[in-house]
């Protein structure tokens, strides 16, 4: 092609790598992966060629391999791990394009241009169009473009920056409030509690701005889907429309990268299982004989709503009663007492499935339980509704950011915890609100409603002494309309904005700890996993 010889006539090739990407053979949607792959490459640098072309790739007419000339701005081992990652890749190469480079044409010469949020790969013809443009001369001026590109990775950097940042003004407004409770008012203290007040106000304007540069349409994955859901029901011999809604909708670029192999197995999901198997089948119940799958997006209670929603046949919770007692997950007994929402959920057991017979698709006892693993993991919550007959719809709750969150700080003994301001619903003092025995579980009523009660306490096991007058003063109620908790403590310290540091590394999975964060006296606070204390309070009352 003539950008691969105009390439092979440059003084230098410094920063132009072949990228070549391979598919696992056994891969089901060869086109979902590979422009998960092509959007990964483009988020690194600018994709000069592309084989195959745009046509072979929407129209999976390619041997489960692409190989692409990159400009990249970034480390070849950042792309070499960033599209390892990707599902059903099975191998990566970054090498350097040299001159001597024997590349492979594909049979017309392309320049690929791939855009994050676009469409479709846009790829044009060169060579012709510039001679052409020679001889009708010069082109009218263009407006120079008022945008660039930014390696990611210095965007990661910015942002843990930026944290360092917030800690340091939470310790100086501290350290001035102290010096103006001790000190006289006077001109010094009022000069430094108002530049304290404006170092305040800049960091959180600068947080906000690198934030916003973070942020990228969610339509960047939902875009992907109307193909692969075209791709499926043909497979499946099934009439299926999908509708998306809400994908201007903004999320945090760490958010898109983690919730893209959850919605592949979401909607595969509701394609396969959800929707009835025949048109027929579903004329005889009343509905039209093409099924709908919504994929929608909203910002709602400081968090951001995913909704997979399908109009089939909805989840059966007496069969899967019943396949879990044949599964030996639970006894009979302990099945019979399950809600159907309770009995429902156990879809996300792991090596649970209620299909008939594996397929490509599912039914293999995978897939849910990894959707909720990887969601919880973000700071996330995964819910569903389903009506027998009418249809079933999966809610995704995602943090806005998963780097720097609002929390409400409390103390346990002398151990400090935070939990995210978005999942608080109210605090309560215990002489307000006594605690009450109910079997063994004890709960409060919070108008009309039974709240379980957990003690932090008890559930970290917490040491140091303490007295009855000093300790379990408060309760704080998290969670949602449709499940609270309340978790008891001694004291609550306010609120505050904290950077959340992930610490596995070092100690690896605390059960109820989603991190940790240093507070503006320097000491370290745990951050609560409010999903899993919830999963926790499930467990007592399915009584299993």
């Amino acid at each position: 092609s003539e950008v691969v010889d105009s390439l092979q006539a440059l003084p230098t090739l410094e920063g132009i790598y072949e990228v070549r990407v391979e598919l696992d053979p056994t891969c089901g949607m060869k086109y979902v992966r590979m422009f998960m792959a092509i959007t990964a490459i483009n988020s690194f640098g600018e994709i000069l060629w592309a084989n195959p072309i745009q046509e072979k790739i929407e129209a999976e007419e390619f041997d489960f391999e692409a190989r692409f000339l990159v400009s990249l701005h970034a480390n070849p081992t950042e792309v070499t791990k960033s599209l390892s990652a990707i599902g059903e890749v099975k191998a990566v190469d970054v090498v350097p394009y040299t001159a001597a480079a024997a590349t492979p044409k594909p049979t017309q010469a392309v320049s690929a241009e791939v855009e994050v949020g676009s469409d479709s790969i846009q790829m044009t013809e060169r060579g012709d169009d510039r001679r052409q443009g020679d001889r009708r001369g010069p082109e009218p001026k263009r407006e120079a473009s008022q945008t660039i590109r930014v390696d990611v990775s210095l965007l990661d950097n910015l942002m843990n920056l930026v944290g360092e940042l917030v800690i340091d003004r939470t310790r100086l407004s501290q350290i001035g409030a102290n010096i103006a409770a001790k000190a006289a008012s006077g001109e010094e203290v009022e000069s430094l509690a108002e530049t304290v007040g404006h170092i305040g106000r800049v960091t959180s304007e600068l947080q906000e701005q690198i934030m916003r540069a973070r942020m990228l349409p969610i339509d960047t994955v939902f875009q992907r889907f109307p193909r692969m859901v075209r791709d499926l029901s043909r497979k499946l011999g099934k009439k299926v429309e999908m509708v998306i809604e809400g994908g201007e909708t903004e999320v945090d670029r760490s958010v898109i990268e983690g919730i893209s192999d959850p919605l592949i197995h979401m909607i595969r999901n509701s394609v396969d299982h959800g929707l009835e198997p025949t048109s027929e089948e579903r004329v005889a119940a009343g509905k039209p004989e093409v099924g709908t799958v919504r994929l929608t997006a909203k910002h709602k209670d400081n968090a951001i709503w995913v909704e997979i929603i399908d109009d089939g046949r909805g989840i059966d919770a007496a069969k899967l009663r019943a396949k879990a007692v044949e599964k030996g997950l639970m006894t009979a007994d302990a099945a019979s007492r399950l809600s159907d929402r309770d009995a429902q959920m156990l879809i996300f057991h792991s090596g649970f499935s209620t299909a008939k017979e594996v397929t490509d698709v599912s039914g293999r006892g995978v897939g849910m339980d990894i959707v909720r693993s990887n969601i919880m993991a973000m700071g996330g919550l995964i819910d569903l509704e389903s009506t027998v007959g009418v249809g079933t719809r999966f809610i995704l709750k995602l943090p806005l950011t998963v780097a720097i969150m609002g929390g409400l700080l409390s103390r346990v003994s002398d151990v400090d915890y935070v939990m995210p301001i978005g999942s608080i619903i109210e605090t309560l003092s215990i002489d307000a609100q006594p605690i009450m025995q109910v079997g063994r579980q004890p709960v409060i009523i919070l108008r009309g409603q039974t709240v379980p009660i957990l003690k932090l306490r008890n559930l970290f096991k917490v040491p140091g002494s303490f007295t009855e007058e000093s300790a379990d003063n408060y309760v704080v109620v998290v969670g949602s309309a449709e499940q609270k908790v309340g978790l008891v403590v001694d004291r609550l310290l306010g609120e505050q904005e904290v950077v959340i540091k992930s610490i596995s590394k070092y100690c690896g999975e605390l059960p109820g700890i989603s991190g940790a964060t240093i507070l503006g006296n320097g000491r370290v606070a745990l951050i609560v996993d409010i999903n899993s204390i919830l999963e926790v309070t499930r467990g007592f009352e399915n009584g299993c």
